[in-house]
């Protein structure tokens, strides 16, 4: 929330500037024996309060021309942080007539909002410095006990020796049989993956692996040309889900009978939060995770890529060099 807050300032911060200068434009070339005065302040409170009300509107005339004009639509904005007209849609117009309303308010006040937001993104990047520390030192622990062989020794200890060991989650069938759906080169490691993270007392589902063509282009089309959000940035043969090199998960919780995105939990009570966890178990197989990226974090998402970029997957799919359950055949380094 707080990077795409930073993106929309960032865009309409500008935008602003454009559609002020637009409205001082407005003021010296409107006549005045049609709209009265609008460039030099009234000694009347009351003409100036009049006054004040059709700058106001001039400046609202503006916003909405750049806004407009340049299809700065605010709810592309908040969820890729760009704009640009893409086809007209009724979303579409609602977006850049917020943006028009919001860019009236003048370039001062979006300048002290980004100093506001940069100020406190920030204090918490130095407040959680500590923890990341303490994360990544956790993470080595784990990486060092899967070399060994095992994670049976980073298991709590119990209590008493009437204590009961915690039971290891049960597996998941939904995520064995998403499992089944990867790259051939990669199931059997996922497979691996997901018995360490068990062997961590966390329970996960794997929601999704192979994605179609089709259903990443119906994806994409969400929040653009049909109804909801943007979830996505990538059209089909763009996303690795496409060639069976992605893995999407959650946590489950209260028996696998409920799902969840929160990164805070500590479900097994080891102080480190299970997400992180999950994380650090894939990191260790070499897979790469969506929460490193600098831009458009996909916290649930992981790949392991070979080193093949999409459209070198694309033309290897196009070209028909496909295994027999049509995968592409990847290249051997």
């Amino acid at each position: 929330m707080e990077r795409q807050l930073i993106d929309i300032v960032l865009i309409l911060l500008p935008l602003s500037f454009i559609s002020e200068r637009m409205a001082n434009i407005f003021k010296l070339l409107l006549p005045s024996r049609l709209f009265g005065n609008l460039r030099h302040k009234e000694e009347s409170y009351q003409y100036e309060k009049r006054r004040e009300l059709k700058v106001m509107l001039v400046s609202l005339l503006a916003g909405q021309l750049v806004a407009f004009g340049t299809g700065a639509n605010l709810f592309e904005i908040f969820d890729g942080g760009t704009f640009g007209w893409r086809g007209f849609s009724w979303n579409a117009v609602w977006g850049c007539f917020f943006t028009g309303f919001f860019l009236s308010w003048g370039s001062k006040f979006w300048h002290d909002l980004l100093d506001i937001l940069l100020e406190v993104k920030n204090t918490k990047k130095a407040l959680n410095q500590t923890r990341q520390a303490e994360v990544k030192l956790k993470q080595t622990e784990i990486a060092r006990e899967i070399e060994k062989g095992g994670l049976e020794h980073m298991m709590p200890e119990p209590a008493t020796d009437t204590t009961p060991a915690k039971a290891r989650p049960k597996e998941d069938p939904h995520t064995l049989k998403r499992l089944q759906k990867l790259h051939p080169d990669l199931r059997e490691e996922a497979l691996k993956i997901y018995q360490d993270v068990l062997d961590r007392h966390i329970s996960i589902r794997v929601t999704d692996t192979l994605r179609t063509f089709e259903e990443q282009e119906a994806l994409y089309a969400k929040g653009r040309t049909q109804p909801g959000r943007i979830v996505t940035h990538a059209r089909a043969g763009e996303s690795y889900h496409n060639y069976g090199l992605g893995v999407d998960f959650c946590l489950l919780l209260n028996g696998s009978r409920q799902v969840s995105w929160d990164r805070t939990l500590d479900l097994d009570g080891d102080q480190l939060h299970d997400w992180d966890e999950v994380v650090a178990v894939f990191k260790h197989y070499g897979w790469e995770w969506g929460g490193d990226w600098t831009r458009f974090k996909d916290y649930p998402h992981f790949q392991k890529t070979f080193g093949h970029s999409t459209a070198a997957l694309r033309k290897l799919h196009d070209a028909g060099k496909l295994t027999d359950d049509h995968y592409v055949i990847l290249p051997q380094s």
